[in-house]
């Protein structure tokens, strides 16, 4: 069973003067329960197509598939909405907000996208911080970490 599926997925950034082809024309079916990792030089794409399929960037042409779900038919909301749902980052940098502490950074994609109750809520941010061994640190503010 495929969980990603591309089909002439190209981006194009445009400015006034120039064009640049971040991606152009890739294909692939990726597999329920595969193993891979995107490499190549810098500038290559790869942070592009992890945009695309994270569904924080939509393709300038082609079509793309994630778990099922024709991504580039979701408005914004209901792209935060699967995003939160279906699909995990780990940035290069930080991508904290500097003004919240690390539990309510952790609990802050759970506020804006899913309905819990509070004590839900909690319970969720407080297992996922003791999962990465950051319990401890739950009130310190991202400068802190």
């Amino acid at each position: 069973m495929s969980l990603i599926v591309a089909k002439s997925l190209s981006k194009t950034y445009a400015t006034d003067s120039v064009a640049v082809k971040a991606l152009q024309e890739v294909n692939f079916d990726i597999e329920v329960g595969a193993f891979l990792a995107f490499v190549g030089p810098s500038g290559s794409g790869k942070t592009t197509l992890l945009n695309l399929i994270g569904c924080l960037d939509k393709p300038t042409s082609g079509s793309l598939q994630v778990a099922g779900v024709d991504v580039l038919k979701l408005g914004r909301r209901q792209a935060a909405e699967f995003r939160g749902q279906n699909v995990g980052f780990i940035f290069q940098s930080f991508n904290l907000i500097a003004v919240l502490t690390a539990f309510e950074n952790v609990e802050y994609p759970l506020v804006m996208v899913q309905e819990l109750r509070p004590a839900e809520r909690r319970d969720r941010v407080l297992k996922a911080l003791k999962a990465v061994g950051m319990l401890e640190q739950k009130n310190q503010m991202p400068e802190q970490l």
